[in-house]
């Protein structure tokens, strides 16, 4: 069976992206760890006005949500719904990071949010993948 050149860049992003957050969520939960994670990240976000413990809590479960979100994208398993969490998580992150006036920072995540949005948008292109299997 051939695949479209469309429905093969998709994949291609997609998995890309689905590396990205699946390495960044079990870097940070099987090597880091959970706890020292959460504690390093509401330091380095000292200058933020958002209350310590609200930004633990969150912390606490970022990685967690990285690591689901990358699998699912890495499969292509329930992507819209992957996406749409992806998205709000990094609209979640540039909150923190603005709010502690890391500019570099959140400019890379416009970035994420870039590329989440082509793939929100483009859709319809994920035929390889477990959604586009179930589809057909």
């Amino acid at each position: 069976m051939a695949f479209s050149n469309k429905s093969l860049a998709y994949a291609l992003l997609r998995l890309t992206i689905g590396i990205n957050f699946a390495g960044h969520g079990l870097i940070r939960l099987l090597v880091i760890g959970l706890g020292h994670f959460a504690h390093g990240m509401v330091a380095n976000l000292s200058k933020s006005p958002l209350p310590a413990g609200f930004m633990l809590g969150f912390l606490y479960i970022v990685p967690i949500i990285e690591t689901i979100v990358g699998i699912a994208l890495i499969f292509g398993l329930f992507t819209r719904e992957a996406l749409i969490l992806a998205a709000l998580l990094i609209a979640s992150l540039t909150l923190g990071v603005t709010a502690n006036q890391q500019w570099d920072t959140a400019g890379l995540q416009l970035t994420y949010a870039l590329v989440l949005f082509v793939l929100l948008f483009l859709l319809e292109h994920n035929t390889l993948s477990v959604d586009g299997m179930r589809r057909r």
